[in-house]
Formats: structure tokens, C-alpha cells, sequence
């Protein structure tokens, strides 16, 4: 399974102080990197303007991402906190997949719409 963890500043972030610089933050790195070295993570990374990050990765239970999430440096140490999303994708270059969703699709879905009494 593919999950998505979202990284978000928490009680011990520093107000003033980029990402990068935060406390823990080169422990967090090196801990991303060994996982992405076992091959578990997809994608990782901070978001624009030092606002926390994402790490997109598989594993085969979410019992093994929530320890993850708790055992990084950052989220141990109060810098972030996290949220746990089951990605369950339908378009992915990495795994060349698509639905191929055309305008089909949408008058498939209208129609049990109407039936549903929603439009």
C-alpha cells in the first residue's frame, strides 16, 4: 500500500527559523534517507516557504508507517507533528497506471448521479 504522511510544524518549532534549520532537521534528513536507501520511500520532501513536508511511501501495513512517522528525530522531539493518509492512487507515472478517464467517464457518472437523486 502507498500512504502519505503530512509533516506540519509542532509545539517545539521555532517561529523565524527556515526548515532547514530547525532543530533535528539534519537527523530527520538522514532518517528519510536510509528508508529511501531500503526503497520504501516514493517521494519526500518540504513544501514552499518552510511549512512542513510530505514523504509518500509503501509499505505493507500502516502499522509500519505510524512507527516511522513516531521514530523520526523530528516528530519525536516536538518539530513536527503528523497525519497518516492511505494513498490510494489512480494515476501514477511511476507504475505507468491510469483509469484513462474521458468524457465517458462523466456521463457514466451522471447517470448514477441522477439515479442517486444527488443532481
Amino acid at each position: 500500500m502507498r500512504y502519505l504522511i503530512l509533516l506540519t510544524p509542532s509545539m517545539n518549532w521555532i517561529d523565524g527559523v527556515v526548515l532547514h534549520n530547525q532543530p533535528f532537521m539534519p537527523e530527520h534528513a538522514v532518517y528519510v534517507q536510509n528508508e529511501y536507501n531500503n526503497g520504501s520511500i516514493v517521494l519526500a520532501g518540504p513544501f514552499a516557504g518552510s511549512t512542513g513536508g510530505a514523504i509518500v511511501i509503501d509499505a505493507v501495513k500502516e502499522e509500519d508507517v505510524i512507527k516511522f512517522a513516531e521514530n523520526d528525530p523530528t516528530v519525536k522531539n516536538g518539530i513536527f507533528s503528523y497525519e497518516i493518509k492511505q494513498w490510494d492512487y489512480k494515476m501514477s507515472k511511476f507504475e505507468n497506471e491510469s483509469p484513462d478517464f474521458d468524457q465517458g467517464y462523466i456521463k457514466y457518472k451522471h447517470k448514477i448521479q441522477k439515479e442517486l437523486g444527488i443532481i
